[in-house]
């Protein structure tokens, strides 16, 4: 079988893709998945399904969502129950999540940039939008939160790898909409700057500086870290772009 939550909700068996029901069951499936391997407790399943109201049937109604989700499981015996809660036996390289990060890890490790870069897009090509389908569940909300930052993360790596490669015109492009689209994180603005710098577009990579000021002042009333400022201030003195250890320091991202 195969779990995907990377932005498709979806299990599948061979060719075959496996109806899910509606949003109590889908829920119920995420966070056994959330849990893969281990026995949720009855009363967290209850809490995620009914978002915390009181519900007089929420425990025989459990079992019963259960017992659907069993019997549009492939293999029906996947899910147990035991010391009061439910388990869903996930076997290794069936959930997307697993391959995600297991592909991440791996390029998170590797001293070659090309060999990052290529683990980094394998890794991105499990994502396919917001996971769980976005169920604003706190168990798996939080999960959200935490992949998408793992996600951001790996962008910023892969863009980094990038920039050893030599690839500084077409990583700026590439950086340039990851700002706008987060523009709080200051790794993301610092390899913009330093991959514009590269670039040759150094006015260019003085504005990038410039736009990032003003969003961390005016949206957290604080100026930019002491590496974005550095940067600033090595280009303004001349320094020639690349010169000496030039790798994004890892900072410490402000926002998600």
């Amino acid at each position: 079988m195969r779990f995907e939550v990377l932005g498709t909700f979806t299990i599948s068996s061979g060719s075959r893709s496996v109806p899910l029901g509606g949003r109590m069951r889908r829920t119920l499936l995420g966070v056994l998945l959330v849990r893969a391997n281990t026995f949720v407790p009855v009363d967290v399943l209850t809490e995620a399904l009914w978002e915390s109201r009181w519900e007089p049937r929420a425990v025989p109604k459990l079992h019963w969502h259960v017992h659907k989700l069993r019997q549009a499981l492939p293999e029906d015996d996947r899910i147990g129950f035991d010391n009061g809660g439910y388990r869903l036996d996930v076997h290794p390289g069936e959930l997307d999540v697993e391959t995600f990060e297991t592909l991440g890890g791996q390029a998170l490790k590797a001293a070659d940039p090309a060999q990052r870069a290529s683990l980094i897009r394998q890794a991105l090509s499990h994502w396919h939008g917001a996971p769980y389908d976005g169920l604003d569940v706190p168990l798996l909300s939080d999960e959200t939160m935490r992949l998408s930052e793992y996600r951001l993360v790996l962008l910023e790596e892969l863009y980094q790898a990038e920039l050893d490669l030599g690839q500084h015109a077409s990583a700026a492009v590439e950086l340039a909409g990851l700002v706008r689209r987060h523009p709080l994180r200051q790794r993301a603005q610092y390899l913009l700057m330093d991959a514009l710098w590269r670039a040759g577009r150094t006015s260019d990579a003085l504005a990038a500086y410039r736009r990032a000021r003003r969003v961390s002042i005016d949206q957290l009333g604080l100026e930019p870290g002491p590496e974005l400022r550095l940067l600033e201030r090595r280009i303004l003195a001349g320094e020639a772009a690349g010169a000496g250890a030039h790798r994004a320091p890892a900072l410490l991202n402000r926002t998600r």
